[in-house]
């Protein structure tokens, strides 16, 4: 009796040891997303302790303010189908033809994701502006950027890689067997591809499509600087708080920027599931030598999109060290001793914040996914529906909802940074612990077996042996995490303090305060800390660390 006892009632310990680790994590969830969420519902359906329509009935009849949702579906959807048609011939281009430089596009087509968004709102400002420097100065024309085009433009080139991604992760999961078959059945090249090659492709457009949809209609950088007198959505609700004091009419605006955004996480999340029987296993690489007006047509139209890229990157840069732009181009550093409160102080701020994000959003995803994967105890499929719900949630949303949730003397992580580690963790918690589940199912089950046959339980197998095999996993998260926590805004704009400062911010507030080139220079800072980090993560991870990195653009997030 006394050899079957110990053994069973370890077992019972190590059971209760998951039961308490996933009940923490869901509490956890709760308290931090859908406590917040909740408050900014009862916000905006409850006055003086009765249920009442009056907010929603206040922002239809007021023409200016109801605007903003046409305003929001307007450019989203332009948005969406620019992108999406834009992302998915570059994608073609990457993963059908032989055109040269593969890997030089490839890489230039993320550049944008390691800058906060509203840098392409700032270069195209510079560039198109009433005073830009191919408007006012080369073309001699009197108009400007400023408005929907401005925000169009601007969305675009900040969800282009995010498309990206996904059309080109489709592509290359789809047999090319299939246009070798058309081929030689008598079929055009151009027939294929509308034929065979877009049909196959359909889940990944649709996915593409939602997903940039989302992102735009939740963005607050580049509307909020050249969106002028454009007001959408996520400004108005910007707006109604900062400016007007109306917390109950930010909390219903918020309210009905939910409806559209969770509308598309989910079109997202069912095709994605979908896409997956078009995935074949025997897809092969090989690709027949593409014809020459083909492979040049592709070679010009990815370097066109390349120079895009580079030439926003290139005006936020320059501008950040010209005196004037664009009439003295003598080169200077005045424009980074920073005439805003935060200045330097902001962007080490913002350092340190974005690394415990990345550790605390690394461990923690990396604990829901070792539930969900593999334990998979009672209560895990709760677990794992609010681990993928802050998706669906905007960031803009959820930080107005940690205002009215938790502004409070009882809650002490209230206007301190530790309330946007917390924030920034919750916001970008579902592609984490999506990562982390993909990684896991790459562990063979035998190994951990092979753990507790020999006397370890769930927490040594965690620490010595999953830990270690997900190590990769964990850099790529860190990684992730740590550039949200540095380019997002959205999620921490109303979290920000008298005492806390952070560098995305504080461009916006420069902008305002009309010290655009400072605020050029002040992006351009943060640009060199995130290629810095990922320079020294390279180097302490090896290529390894950096696989499938891509990936971590298929979920939107704050």
């Amino acid at each position: 009796m006394d050899l079957y006892a110990q053994p069973s009632t370890k077992l019972k310990v190590d059971k209760f040891i998951v039961i308490v680790v996933t009940v923490c994590v869901g509490v956890a969830l709760v308290f931090f997303m859908l406590f917040p969420i909740g408050t900014i519902l009862w916000t905006s359906f409850i006055k003086e302790g009765s249920f009442t329509l009056e907010n929603y009935f206040k922002y239809f009849q007021n023409p200016r303010i109801s605007q903003s949702l046409y305003n929001s579906l307007y450019v989203s959807i332009i948005t969406m189908a620019i992108t999406t048609i834009l992302a998915f011939f570059y994608a073609y281009a990457l993963q059908r033809t032989t055109i040269r430089g593969k890997g030089f596009f490839y890489i230039i087509a993320f550049m944008p994701l390691i800058a906060p968004s509203i840098m392409q709102a700032l270069a195209l400002i510079f560039l198109f502006g009433r005073n830009g420097l191919i408007t006012a100065h080369l073309l001699k024309i009197s108009w400007s950027i400023y408005g929907a085009p401005g925000i169009i433009a601007s969305e675009v080139l900040y969800c282009f890689p995010h498309a990206v991604v996904i059309l080109y992760t489709t592509l290359s999961a789809v047999d090319t067997r299939l246009d070798e078959a058309a081929q030689s059945l008598g079929a055009s090249p151009l027939k294929v591809f509308w034929k065979v090659t877009v049909p196959s492709a359909k889940y990944g457009l649709v996915s593409a499509a939602a997903l940039t949809f989302n992102l735009t209609i939740t963005d607050f950088g580049n509307p909020v600087v050249i969106g002028g007198d454009y007001n959408v959505l996520a400004t108005e609700i910007y707006s109604q708080v900062t400016n007007l004091f109306r917390f109950d009419l930010g909390a219903t605006i918020s309210v009905i920027l939910l409806v559209p955004s969770i509308c598309a996480f989910l079109i997202n999340y069912y095709i994605s599931k979908r896409s997956f029987a078009l995935i074949s296993g025997a897809a092969r690489p090989f690709l027949q030598p593409s014809r020459k007006f083909k492979k040049w047509g592709f070679t010009i139209y990815c370097g066109l999109i390349t120079f895009a890229i580079m030439l926003v990157f290139a005006t936020v840069i320059l501008g950040s060290f010209v005196k004037v732009w664009p009439y003295d181009w003598t080169l200077t550093l005045k424009h980074y001793h920073f005439p805003s409160l935060g200045g330097y102080a902001s962007i080490w701020t913002s350092f340190k914040v974005s690394f415990f994000v990345g550790l605390f959003g690394a461990f923690f995803t990396l604990i829901a996914g070792y539930i969900v994967e593999k334990k998979k105890p009672f209560g895990v499929e709760f677990l794992y529906l609010l681990s993928v719900m802050p998706a669906a949630i905007p960031g803009l949303v959820m930080g107005l909802g940690y205002i009215l949730a938790f502004n409070y003397p009882i809650f002490f992580f209230y206007g301190t940074s530790s309330i946007i580690v917390i924030c920034v963790v919750v916001c970008n918690f579902t592609l984490g612990t999506l990562s982390s589940v993909a990684n896991l199912k790459n562990i063979d089950p035998s190994v951990e077996e092979a753990a507790i046959s020999l006397g370890a339980d769930s927490v040594r197998t965690f620490v010595r042996v999953i830990f270690p095999l997900s190590m990769v996993a964990f850099v790529q998260n860190f990684i992730y995490f740590f550039m949200r926590a540095m380019t997002t805004i959205s999620a921490v704009i109303f979290l920000v303090s008298a005492t806390v400062h952070l560098a995305a911010i504080e461009i916006i507030q420069l902008d305002n305060d009309g010290w655009t080139a400072s605020a050029n220079a002040m992006t351009t800072c943060i640009i060199a800390i995130v290629v810095g980090m990922l320079v020294v993560l390279r180097l302490l991870a090896g290529n390894k660390g950096f696989a499938g990195f891509g990936g971590a653009t298929s979920t939107p997030s704050g």
